[in-house]
């Protein structure tokens, strides 16, 4: 389950899943990065997607890594500048701003593992199947 940390002005959104199983999942399976809703669970409401560079972005329809977290977990993690309210209650602000996009993160973060398991057999199958001729 994401988590989010608040710090000053950033906000810092901590995913339970590693970048590396992200890239790995866009690499061999980028429709697992999709998750799908409305009225007949085909429409796409929520997407994870996967940067070379910067410090990512989460918003209603879609989150982007490109960061990860400097311990030994290597979590994905998306550091935002919080330009919102300076209310008091920091919290419901920041919940008010992303707080969907964390909750639809985390149903997505639900199914990479099981989809993470499919690559590996998968991979493992193909190799089992391929020879080096001398």
């Amino acid at each position: 389950m994401a988590k989010v940390t608040i710090s000053g002005d950033a906000v810092v959104i901590t995913s339970a899943v590693k970048l590396e199983d992200y890239k790995k999942v866009k690499k061999y399976r980028p429709n697992a990065l999709v998750l799908m809703g409305g009225e007949d669970g085909k429409e796409p409401i929520f997407r994870v997607g996967v940067l070379p560079n910067g410090a990512g972005s989460i918003g209603k329809y879609g989150a982007e890594f490109a960061k990860e977290t400097r311990d030994e977990e290597k979590l994905a993690c998306i550091t935002m500048l919080f330009t919102g309210s300076s209310d008091a209650n920091i919290k419901e602000a920041v919940a008010d701003e992303i707080g969907a996009a964390v909750l639809n993160l985390n149903k997505l973060e639900l199914t990479i593992p099981g989809v993470l398991e499919e690559i590996a057999a998968e991979k493992a199958q193909i190799l089992e199947s391929i020879t080096v001729a001398q």
